[in-house]
C-alpha cells in the first residue's frame, strides 16, 4: 500500500473522539511511517477525520 490507495478497516469497531469508526469502512491512505499509517476517514456526514492506523489493521481494496 501506498499514499493515495484506499484500504478497508479490519480493526474492530470503536470511538475516536466521539466518532464511531466502523470495521470495513473504506479509508484513503495518506502517509505511511513504519508499521503506521495515517489515514483519511468520511464520517457518515462526511467530514474528514485522519486517523493514526496500525498496517495490521488495514487490509487493501480488490
Amino acid at each position: 500500500m501506498k499514499p493515495g490507495d484506499k484500504a478497508k478497516l479490519t480493526k474492530q469497531t470503536f470511538l475516536h473522539k466521539g466518532i464511531f469508526i466502523f470495521t470495513g469502512s473504506t479509508v484513503e491512505i495518506k502517509e505511511i511511517q513504519n508499521e503506521k499509517a495515517i489515514v483519511i476517514y468520511n464520517d457518515k456526514e462526511g467530514y474528514p477525520h485522519d486517523l493514526e492506523m496500525n498496517l495490521a489493521d488495514l487490509a487493501p481494496v480488490s
